[in-house]
């Protein structure tokens, strides 16, 4: 009975939206440009703002806070994000989130101490956060439901990309022209994000806190006077909601795959600058091509076969890379641990955000989407701290060999994940 009120609820979402089954709308591209940008502008400062603190006089240690910041203030924020998107609408909280980014940016071409760092870093995570989750249960709402998976691997390129090619993209702004320009183009990017937010229809962006409502017999939660309704779904039922098995291994999953992806991401040119290995940008080039290749041609295809061969194929494949960079001597083994990243992400990621998502009533989808996301920005942001200071301690060799336990953990977690599944699909 609850699988088939799910469905319906489901069904009456689209319904609601009045579209047909188009992936391809303009909402859709939209959004995507509006994520694509604002992404790479934050990621730019990935394989930068190491070098940047160093230029202030700031220790390995230090890069890794400061970096790491970003995720802290997220994890603080994103939840909270979820509750007022499901709320007051998901629009509203796209346009604070951008907007809070466009004066981050400008205030970073103004301060150069690293305290103000740390402290427009904080502000930073808050308002990426906000503009990830908002963007996210959009991409949601907007996705046919019978096409949520494929829907969602497109639109996570958005993210996954910017994270490939942001860091070669700082790296080139800072050798050709400095730092000032490296935060310049920060504003640019989530400037035009912001300008572009405005053309959204809201008409089609439809949830609990926006103009559309969902009958009471189809969702049990929210009905068409609405505000009862959905005020007991945001109360109690939050934590239980995320408290799913469904939503908190898959979360988790992404946490330590991401966790260990950070010490890639902020200390590979370092790294590379000690082993002397030259054009290490072409690293984020290789990741990035991957993913779009697999994700755009291959993904689509992977449908036909058991979802957990592809969970499992696609966790062993971002773990590998991390122990062929421990090891690396050339350029040849970072491009091809770039190359098996890039493959295995592309599927993993938009896998994990369709089993999070399934069951999920609309009402819902911020406070899962923030949770799911906040998994990801406190991997990022934690991450960059302990590997810093792992650094530190270890050298970058011994870093990426832990950096790859650590992503092996996911391979254990999904194991369990299954095993528990099957016991109960028994009962």
């Amino acid at each position: 009975m609850a699988e088939a009120r799910e469905s319906t609820a489901t069904q009456v979402t689209w319904a609601c939206k009045g579209e047909s089954e188009r992936l391809w709308a303009r909402d859709f591209i939209l959004l995507i440009v509006i994520a694509a940008l604002a992404s790479t502008a934050i990621t730019t400062q990935m394989g930068t703002l190491p070098l940047y603190v160093e230029s202030l006089g700031g220790s390995t240690a230090e890069s890794g806070a400061i970096v790491g910041v970003l995720g802290i203030s997220a994890l603080i924020f994103r939840f909270p994000t979820g509750v007022m998107i499901d709320k007051y609408g998901r629009r509203i909280m796209l346009l604070i989130g951008l907007g809070i980014l466009v004066v981050d940016f400008t205030l970073l071409n103004v301060f150069r101490t690293l305290m103000i760092l740390f402290c427009l870093r904080f502000l930073q995570g808050i308002g990426n956060g906000m503009q990830t989750t908002a963007t996210s249960t959009i991409a949601a709402d907007l996705i046919p439901p019978r096409r949520l998976q494929v829907g969602l691997g497109y639109f996570s390129l958005a993210q996954v990309v910017p994270s490939a090619i942001g860091p070669m993209i700082g790296l080139a702004v800072v050798e050709r022209f400095g730092y000032d320009a490296l935060f310049v183009v920060g504003v640019a990017l989530t400037a035009i994000s912001l300008l572009l937010s405005l053309l959204l229809n809201v008409a089609s962006v439809r949830g609990s806190g926006d103009v559309c409502q969902y009958p009471a017999k189809a969702t049990g939660t929210v009905g068409a006077s609405g505000a009862d309704g959905d005020a007991k779904q945001r109360g109690a039922g939050s934590l239980a909601l995320l408290l799913r098995p469904s939503v908190v291994v898959p979360s988790a999953i992404m946490f330590v795959v991401f966790c260990a992806a950070a010490g890639v991401t902020a200390f590979i040119a370092q790294y590379a600058v000690e082993l002397h290995i030259a054009n290490v940008g072409t690293y984020f080039v290789v990741a990035s091509l991957s993913t779009v290749v697999v994700r755009l041609v291959i993904s689509p295809q992977l449908i036909r076969f058991p979802q957990p061969v592809i969970i499992a194929v696609s966790l062993v494949m971002v773990v590998v890379p991390f122990f062929l960079i421990a090891h690396a001597n050339n350029l040849a083994v970072l491009l091809l641990a770039a190359l098996l990243y890039g493959a295995g992400q592309a599927n993993l990621q938009p896998m994990m955000n369709t089993l999070v998502l399934q069951g999920i009533e609309p009402g819902q989808r911020g406070r899962v989407t923030a949770f799911f996301s906040a998994s990801g920005d406190v991997a990022y942001g934690g991450g960059a701290m302990l590997w810093g200071y792992v650094a530190s301690l270890c050298g970058f060799r011994m870093m990426f060999m832990i950096c790859g336990a650590c992503a092996a953990c996911g391979i254990v977690l999904y194991a369990w994940f299954v095993r528990m599944s099957a016991r109960s699909a028994t009962r």
